[in-house]
């Protein structure tokens, strides 16, 4: 094996493909998270609507290519062309499609939530609602046609749009080319208008659910109340490393290291493992059980362990009819409570 020439200082790369290798591990822990679930989706919920199922296998497809990607970026820069540091200034196509596809799954899937607020909405309120997010959904989109001259930021053209900017970096991705001020401004646009949807629509799952408590019975209440945890970590978790990652953008002097990375590849599968965990809460959100308390007698080490003994109900016969008429009263109001998924 032949020794490789290296300085005795080395080069310290770890603000830079360091930053960048650790977002790409935390990207695959995530996947890892959305194998589990989406098998557990399709196991538990056979009978869900063909578009539901459609959704998740395209939203997993896409999540599985993102990491795999990422991956073979890395192994461009760190084994590929190892010491090559002009190379580490040039954002190949395998850096910068996974960068798309995460935009496409946070529009999926932030479009589902949206939808499903829409459902579960009534008034006025169930169309204002999706006519003020869609438009920020698809607003970093929208900004490829304004004209570059209405951001008032001083240029040799004043005619010069911004998809020019875009088309500038398509062609000539650099470091450099990306660490254009508008660009820079365009990145921190896109993950604070995705920040403040995410915050939005769990605010809004939060507003609906609560507004429906203490008008059913103590069943139905618990039913709510479980539907309200899941709507606040639907919003949370994204909306957190959307704000780390501009907080790292700011603090990290783009493009002279990569700490943003850290925290912006593991957005992709952040967002499908929301939709995953929405799908799959349903049952624990509509269950009444109750998990049995089991009683273990203590045994001697030389004895084998005694079976589980479970505790002996407690029914009396006036608490058999209220529960009679407990379960008459939610089936009766059964119909009336709204599918939250």
């Amino acid at each position: 094996m032949s020794a490789i020439g290296v300085g005795a200082a080395g080069v310290d790369l770890g603000l830079h493909d360091g930053a960048t290798l650790a977002g790409v591990f935390g990207s695959l822990v995530l996947y890892g998270a959305s194998i589990l679930q989406t098998f557990i989706y399709y196991l538990s919920y056979p009978d869900d609507r063909a578009w539901k199922k459609l959704l998740v296998a395209i939203v997993f497809l896409l999540e599985t290519v993102h990491p795999v990607l990422a991956c073979a970026a890395v192994w461009n820069y760190l084994i590929q062309n190892f010491g090559n540091f002009a190379n580490n200034e040039v954002l190949h196509p395998t850096i910068l499609i996974p960068i798309i596809i995460a935009g496409v799954v946070a529009f999926v899937v932030k479009t589902y939530f949206v939808w499903r607020i829409r459902c579960l909405s009534t008034g006025r309120f169930k169309q204002i609602f999706p006519a003020v997010m869609m438009p920020l959904i698809i607003a970093f989109p929208a900004l490829g046609c304004c004209e570059r001259s209405a951001v008032m930021v001083p240029t040799t053209n004043n005619n010069c749009r911004w998809a020019d900017y875009t088309a500038k970096a398509l062609m000539t991705p650099t470091l450099t080319v990306l660490a254009d001020p508008v660009l820079t401004k365009v990145g921190y646009a896109s993950l604070g208008i995705s920040a403040a949807i995410d915050v939005i629509i769990a605010t809004a799952m939060f507003v609906l659910l609560a507004k429906g408590r203490d008008q059913f019975n103590k069943h139905t209440d618990r039913i709510l109340f479980r539907w309200t945890l899941i709507s606040i970590h639907t919003g949370f978790w994204t909306a957190l490393f959307a704000v780390l990652t501009i907080i790292l953008i700011g603090y990290a002097t783009y493009p002279s290291n990569s700490l943003y990375t850290i925290t912006y590849f593991p957005l992709c599968e952040l967002y499908c493992n929301t939709l995953l965990a929405n799908f799959n809460a349903r049952s624990w959100a509509r269950s009444s059980r109750v998990p049995p308390v089991f009683l273990s007698s203590r045994r001697r080490p030389d004895k084998p362990m005694a079976a589980a003994v479970p505790l002996p109900p407690l029914d009396i016969s006036i608490e058999a009819s209220k529960r009679i008429d407990s379960e008459s009263c939610e089936n009766k109001t059964s119909t009336d409570i709204p599918c939250y998924v």
